[in-house]
Parts: C-alpha cells; structure tokens; sequence
C-alpha cells in the first residue's frame, strides 16, 4: 500500500541538541515526502546487501545517536551513575527487571525524576546500568540502599561539555553481544526535550548565524550512494540556542543575536 505526502527537497540539514549543533550538507538534494511502499518485516527479508549483522550495526548506530542527542537536548540530566550487580548477573531480562524497579523506588521519592539509562557488559559478562539523570544531592550509600542489587557510583560530569558523547561511549559493544539481540540497549523516561530538527534553507541559515561563544568544532566528510558527499560539521557550544516561536528565530540568552556566522562555523557551499 502506497502512502504520498509533498513533496520537499533542501541541501542542508541542522539537527541542535541542546548546546551542540550538527550540521549535514548534501552534494545532491534530499528529497523528503517521497512515496513509500510499507513492507512488514515478515515480508522482508534480509537480502544479500542487507544482512543480519549489517542491520544489527545500523540499529546499533541509530540507537546511540538516539541516546546522545537527547543527553545533550536535556542538561537537567546532570548526574551520571554506574549501577553494578554484586553478584555476577548476566541475564539482560531479569537485569531490566531490577532497574525498572529502582527506577520506581526512586520515583516514589523524588516526584520528578527523568533519566537516560545504557546497559554494558562486562568482560567477565556481567551486566552493569550506567545513567543521566536529575536527582538532587544524594549520598552514594542511599542510593544503593534504594538500588538494592549491589554498588552505586557517582562521577563528576560538571566539566563534560558534550554529555552525550560521555555516555555513549560505553554503548560501543551493544551490536556484538547476543542477548541484546532484539532487545533495546537503552531506555529513557517519557517527556525529556527532544532534539530539533531545520531543513528549510532560512531556518538552517538562522541557526548557523546565531552561533556564538564555541567552545569546539569537528568536521568530516563521507559519501553516500543516494546524495553523494555529506559533509558534516559538529559544534559545541557553551551554551545552548533557545528558539522563540513568537520571535521566529534562534537567539543565545535573553536577546536574539543577528551575527553572521564565522567562516569557520559555515558549511562550505558545493
């Protein structure tokens, strides 16, 4: 079955999550609203382009890209803690289990509490939680009175400018490690601030002419079979871009700036 939307095309893309601001420019135009034919995975099998092990890494890359934009979209998350097992647990499912669990424990507690939470494995197997969230001050040894399973750590984020980038370094093993096989290598409270997202050419050119006080920029370059070379630029602000819809525009701190972007800051034109 056959769903049409309108039909859309722009060269540049700009994703801001919070204090960080990424930006695609495609060789060859993105057309969006294409019409797409919907295919239920039973009836889609793994071709010899596509396999198991490919989509696996795919799904693994969307899953952390996921994770590290809605980090850095949500800087009220600004506690990061590691929950171990004492015992030597390796079953992911009863693992989930004991973290919902203290995920309720603390809710009962602490009203508001929001998280981002990734599993690991150790190399001896065992399965350990590491997570952003916005608990007030507790002590180590309450929080794993309420955890119950085994050691709480707290380590310091205060200087970590692109937090997620920090927790997603440790999802690297989540496409290799089989019972995670089908099974999420995340999870997040419901209402976190989502990543936003401008294609159209006078948005994309608002955000990258707000941009002020940058702490670090990176860039690379990669080619794809459809849109040909991307060229992708990441910037790291000291502090986050706020849209204001009644303005319509992009400003840092409490008055919209109007600056152009360095030269630096600007993805280079095709």
């Amino acid at each position: 079955m056959k769903q049409f939307f309108d039909k859309r095309q722009f060269n540049r893309k700009v994703i801001v999550s919070g204090n960080v601001i990424e930006c695609y420019e495609y060789e060859r135009p993105v057309i969006s609203g294409k019409s797409v034919k919907r295919i239920g995975r039973a009836n889609a099998q793994f071709t010899a382009e596509t396999t198991e092990e490919e989509n696996r890494k795919k799904t693994a890359q969307r899953a952390k890209t996921k994770v590290k934009r809605t980090a850095n979209a949500n800087p009220q998350l600004n506690k990061f803690l590691t929950l171990t097992f004492a015992e030597n647990v390796t079953d992911i499912s009863y693992a989930h289990k004991e973290l919902d669990r203290f995920f309720k424990r603390l809710k009962y507690h602490y009203k508001d509490f929001q998280y981002i939470s990734v599993v690991e494995f150790q190399k001896r197997g065992a399965v350990h939680f590491h997570l952003l969230c916005n608990l007030p001050y507790v002590e180590v040894d309450t929080l794993a009175k309420i955890w119950k399973n085994g050691f709480v750590k707290i380590n310091k984020i205060d200087s970590v400018d692109n937090v997620g980038a920090y927790i997603t370094k440790y999802m690297t093993k989540e496409n290799v490690d089989e019972r995670l096989k089908e099974k999420k290598c995340y999870t997040m409270s419901k209402g976190l601030n989502e990543p936003k997202e401008y294609t159209k050419e006078e948005e994309v050119e608002e955000v990258l002419s707000s941009i002020e006080q940058v702490k670090r920029v990176y860039t690379s370059e990669f080619e794809t079979e459809h849109y040909g070379v991307v060229r992708y630029t990441q910037i790291v602000c000291l502090e986050p871009p706020r849209y204001s819809k009644k303005r319509g525009r992009l400003f840092f701190g409490k008055k919209p700036r109007l600056m152009l972007c360095p030269d630096t800051l600007r993805c280079p034109a095709f």
